[in-house]
């Protein structure tokens, strides 16, 4: 890229390049200098006339050209350029300031919305559940009921529901339509939020005139924090059928205590493929990739509480044998 270091000062691209070439002589004809530039000995005495009339070359009676002091002419010129590039950015910023002012509202209202009315909080609800296409995110705080986190209507076939809810909510028997159901002891907010590309949040009610409001929410960086914030609770969220089964249990203990699938095998009088399936089952349970993960999250949402990492037991214990074909496990 050429570099143009008098460009600012409104000097053209061949005056630009003749000048520093001029600095570097005593003294050149046009044709000498042309050779210099790569141009023609027209361009080149253009380029030197237009540095004649801003007083940065002269030329002698012999037809040469000579350059005079940069300092007395250009500092002027540069303290210009700076003037202007001052005034510009001032311009700019008024500009910006006025932009803000007329359209900031606008995007605001883009962003966020804030309907009032059950009719028309019933619409936003179920226009949220007729566009979802891939995915539908839950709270659901107790009392299981209400406009954005309350009951999961059915859904088209294919779209996945994750659903966390309060613990005190699960008494009031709704919700047990999500396909994926988590427990949390407290919700911060009731939230419903559809493929990730819009939420609805309830407000606490105008108190004079009692009406519901909704805050609806697009795609931005609050919308993004919401996201962020039902992944981090459904992280911390106790999966619905914790499997607390006498196998199960025995098998997590094993586990803490380092046991291999084969010497679990032989402890509990079943196969290693059916000690494997119950490990795989218990991943899936607790939303984990590995048996690291799942020894973690056994831990610390209590399913090991009062027991202690399993010895090896006796093959062919009857209450194992029992274990591995009762309580709802498949072997």
């Amino acid at each position: 890229m050429t570099e143009r270091p008098f460009e600012a000062v409104g000097l053209s691209a061949d005056a630009d390049r003749a000048y520093p070439l001029l600095i570097a002589t005593r003294g050149v004809a046009a044709a000498e200098l042309a050779r210099g530039m790569g141009v023609s000995q027209e361009r080149a005495e253009a380029a030197c006339r237009e540095l004649a009339r801003r007083g940065l070359v002269r030329q002698s009676g012999d037809g040469l050209w000579y350059p005079l002091p940069p300092q007395s002419e250009f500092l002027p010129l540069v303290a210009r350029a700076q003037d202007q590039l001052r005034r510009g950015r001032e311009l700019l910023d008024r500009l910006g300031a006025e932009y803000r002012r007329v359209h900031e509202g606008r995007r605001a209202g883009q962003i966020v919305q804030v309907v009032e009315g059950a009719a028309a909080v019933r619409e936003q609800v179920q226009e949220l559940h007729a566009e979802v296409r891939e995915e539908i995110l839950v709270f659901a705080r107790a009392p299981a009921a209400g406009p954005a986190g309350g009951d999961v209507p059915a859904l088209r076939h294919g779209v996945r529901s994750r659903v966390v809810v309060e613990r005190d909510a699960l008494d009031s028997g709704r919700l047990f339509g999500a396909a994926h159901l988590r427990v949390a002891d407290r919700l911060p907010v009731q939230l419903s939020i559809a493929d990730r590309t819009r939420a609805l949040l309830p407000l606490a009610a105008d108190g004079q005139h009692g009406d519901p409001l909704m805050m609806v929410v697009r795609p931005s960086g609050l919308l993004d924090a919401l996201v962020t914030l039902f992944e981090s609770v459904w992280a911390a969220g106790v999966p619905l059928g914790t499997p607390h089964s006498p196998l199960r249990l025995r098998i997590l203990g094993m586990l803490v205590g380092g046991s291999t699938d084969a010497a679990m095998a032989r402890a509990l009088g079943v196969a290693v493929r059916t000690v494997q399936r119950h490990i795989s089952a218990m991943e899936q349970a607790a939303g984990v990739d590995n048996r690291i993960q799942l020894v973690w999250h056994a831990a610390r949402h209590g399913w090991l509480d009062g027991q202690q990492p399993a010895p090896p037991g006796q093959p062919g214990d009857p209450a194992l044998r029992a274990g591995a074909g009762g309580g709802g496990m498949p072997t």
